[in-house]
């Protein structure tokens, strides 16, 4: 009888600790942060310089950069570096293309893959493209409100994403779509609707945003581990777009890019991480990080050797991740932000600023999401 109840009173212990949630018992961790930087005229630079940048970002602890698909002008000076070489844009007229970016985009792949950072790439440029006086083939028979609402300027547009998508590198010899160890994410567009934002705030353009989406994802296939992600729609975050109805609520659309030029900590303390859970919660279930930020230097308006260290790490503390805009190369030719009202985020690599840290920090903490099988 004793020996009857013992095994009776095993067996319960037994029932009771394997009905332990597994949660409980080991639960589940996000992966690690990250960071990174933007720069729009890596392409352009020579072999060299690009060498040197990739080296040093990569030992800064980037673990994304930002590349977009721009043409370059040989000569021109980008933020204190000289472009060497002339790129054509991949279409001067729509639908005809020339794949000179992309074979330079592809150049610099291999060489960040090398060094184990994917690459967000921006298919094209509405920020800079859709202006008064540009060439850009989609502003010049589209402009900046019949391109996001026609379905003829949408066919025209999937046809570019599609041809980006499906390229066939002139160096790596890879398909764009299917190497994930090179790619992290695609956005629409970089800034859509920014030059126009009554696209966005009223939903004009709510069936550009999934529409694009869903075709980027047909042409990807539904279980490529390359991501779509938003690009900072409307620009900046203070438009109120960034986290448009129709991004949101797109179920191929796989991460939400907020574009924030935000002021000193110092005038609002925790300004990245009282943000952070509300950003997630916008995002609904999506994947959010910091696509653009920077700070602003023009007269001096802040010292970029304090507040670049006090912001990134103010969302590293709660897992948020980010690019800045923009580490840029060494000075070559003559460049101050300070004297640059419309961008004067610039931080010179090898400056008093210790990108580093920062950078290195970021990929020490726990995410506030899980980047696991995106890019660790």
């Amino acid at each position: 009888m004793m020996q009857a109840l013992l095994y009776l009173i095993t067996v319960v212990f037994l029932a009771t600790a394997l009905a332990v949630p597994v949660d409980t018992l080991s639960p589940r961790a996000n992966s690690p942060s990250w960071a990174g930087s933007n720069l729009y005229f890596l392409i352009g630079l020579p072999d060299s310089q690009q060498n040197e940048w990739i080296n040093n970002i990569a030992s800064d602890g980037a673990k994304v950069v930002r590349l977009w698909v721009n043409g370059q002008t040989a000569g021109s000076c980008q933020k204190g570096s000289t472009v060497a070489t002339t790129i054509a844009p991949l279409e001067s007229s729509i639908g005809v293309y020339n794949d000179a970016v992309l074979d330079a985009i592809d150049s610099v792949l291999v060489k960040l893959s090398a060094k184990n950072i994917k690459a967000i790439i921006s298919p094209h440029d509405a920020a800079n493209e859709f202006l008064t006086g540009s060439s850009d083939p989609y502003w010049n028979r589209y402009g900046s409100g019949y391109f996001y609402e026609q379905q003829a300027a949408f066919d025209d547009y999937d046809a570019r994403l599609s041809h980006v998508l499906n390229y066939k590198g002139k160096t790596s010899g890879q398909v764009w779509k299917n190497w994930n160890k090179a790619i992290m994410a695609f956005d629409l567009q970089n800034e859509p609707m920014a030059t126009k934002v009554a696209e966005c705030q009223t939903d004009a353009g709510a069936n550009w945003v999934c529409g694009r989406a869903q075709h980027m994802r047909s042409v990807l296939g539904a279980n490529n581990p390359i991501k779509i992600s938003s690009g900072g729609i409307g620009g900046d975050i203070s438009k109120n777009c960034n986290f448009m109805s129709a991004a949101v609520n797109c179920g191929q659309l796989d991460m939400i890019a907020v574009h924030r030029y935000a002021g000193t900590l110092a005038a609002n303390p925790g300004e990245w991480s009282k943000s952070a859970p509300g950003y997630v919660s916008d995002a609904k279930g999506k994947l959010v990080y910091i696509e653009e930020w920077g700070v602003r230097q023009y007269q001096g308006a802040a010292d970029a050797a304090v507040e670049y260290p006090a912001q990134a790490n103010d969302m590293n503390k709660v897992g948020l991740p980010w690019l800045y805009w923009q580490v840029v190369p060494t000075e070559r030719c003559n460049y101050d932000p300070k004297n640059d009202e419309g961008d004067s985020f610039s931080i010179f690599m090898g400056s008093s600023v210790d990108v580093a840290g920062a950078m290195k920090s970021a990929a020490q903490t726990t995410g506030l999401q899980d980047w696991t099988g995106i890019l660790y």
